[in-house]
């Protein structure tokens, strides 16, 4: 299992656990979904960054900056790598189960990932003057929803908590090294 059964699941979610019950199996897939979830995240955030170049918009005001400001570097990566994971999976992949058996599960599976996606705009204080390209910058919290869903459906909870927290680590612990090191991150 990898990137081609989660393009697969996508292309009609069902709920269905995979029989593989082997923990090495199952950090196997992990790793490597988590690896394509990260290039298609960084490749994506590469293309705002082009774009920011060409939009009238100020996106340099994020949440994340105003966290750096404020709390210390493993504050900040507590919250995002332990505390975010696990309240985010408990309220936007958990309820995934409720709708298992409901014909309706692939409009539940993509409502919840839009949802995940929607709170995220909450990063952006200055949301109603970016809203037309709202789009383009949750683009990679919906990607990212579609990996998590997947590994909630197949592997649990734990694991989903687990990839969502190893994502998080490994696109903040960079930055957050950056920042302490006062290496401008623009």
């Amino acid at each position: 299992m990898g990137i081609n059964s989660l393009i697969k699941f996508l292309r009609k979610p069902a709920y269905e656990v995979d029989p593989e019950p082997s923990p090495a199996y199952r950090l196997r897939t992990s790793a490597s979904l988590l690896a394509w979830a990260l290039l298609i995240g960084l490749g994506l955030a590469l293309l705002l960054g082009l774009i920011e170049a060409y939009v009238p918009y100020d996106l340099d005001e994020h949440a994340l900056e105003t966290l750096m400001e404020t709390y210390s570097p493993l504050t900040i990566l507590i919250l995002a790598s332990l505390v975010a994971p696990v309240l985010e999976e408990l309220l936007f992949r958990g309820p995934m189960w409720y709708f298992r058996n409901s014909r309706y599960f692939p409009a539940f599976f993509y409502l919840f990932t839009l949802a995940f996606a929607l709170v995220h705009l909450g990063n952006y204080p200055n949301l109603f003057e970016i809203w037309p390209i709202s789009p383009l910058l949750i683009s990679p919290q919906f990607i990212l929803g579609l990996f998590l869903g997947f590994i909630r459906i197949r592997f649990g909870l734990i694991w989903c908590i687990g990839f969502h927290a190893a994502y998080n680590t490994v696109l903040l612990a960079p930055l957050l090294l950056l920042h302490e090191l006062e290496i401008p991150l623009s």
